[in-house]
């Protein structure tokens, strides 16, 4: 005749709680967010006129990225219109005046990457769902993006990708009578680390 032993039962019982408590506070700890912070890059732009093309870079970037497990991957790159230099001061001056930078200082890209884990396995190429802003208009785009490991806690993202001067409401330059091309290529190359 088999008894039950009440105590022993419930002792059991909470045994068998508690495991899974600890299991699923371990799994929570998992799947927590990580952080990453852009530690260094560069951000140009291209532009093409009938006599020459233009390049102006800037290494003065702001950004972030948050890695959701099972999420999407959320980014954010910005930079201050007056820190790009196409090598000529006057050109840079007038890059300023045509994209209203006292009004709108910054330039940047925002969006969403399907999910991202780290260390990454390789190299991936993945599609930013982005929202782009400059001389304060907001363009959706489809940015194509390539992403490299550095090391077990970072992430090397290189993109490149066309927008409409004229979408953005940029008047656009002369010379000689004949303005820059309505097409813009903006590129970067940056690195994010996690942040401590």
């Amino acid at each position: 005749m088999n008894r039950r032993i009440p105590g022993r039962a419930a002792r059991l019982r909470f045994a068998f709680a508690a495991a899974l408590l600890v299991s699923a506070a371990g799994r929570a700890d998992e799947a927590r967010p990580t952080l990453l912070a852009l530690e260094q890059g560069t951000l140009s732009y291209t532009v093409v006129h009938k006599l020459h093309q233009v390049t102006g870079t800037t290494q003065k970037l702001e950004g972030l990225a948050r890695l959701q497990p099972g999420g999407p991957t959320l980014v954010q790159v910005r930079a201050r219109v007056a820190t790009f230099d196409s090598g000529n001061s006057n050109r840079d001056a007038h890059m300023r005046e045509a994209t209203r930078e006292p009004l709108h200082p910054v330039a940047e890209v925002k969006g969403t990457l399907p999910p991202v884990t780290l260390p990454l396995a390789g190299p991936q190429d993945l599609t930013l769902d982005a929202r782009v802003e400059l001389n304060g208009i907001q363009q959706k785009q489809a940015i194509p993006v390539h992403l490299e490991p550095s090391g077990q806690r970072g992430v090397r993202a290189k993109f490149s990708f066309p927008i409409s001067l004229d979408a953005f409401q940029v008047e656009r330059p002369e010379l000689l009578l004949i303005k820059i091309d309505d097409r813009a290529v903006i590129a970067g190359d940056v690195l994010f680390s996690v942040r401590e």
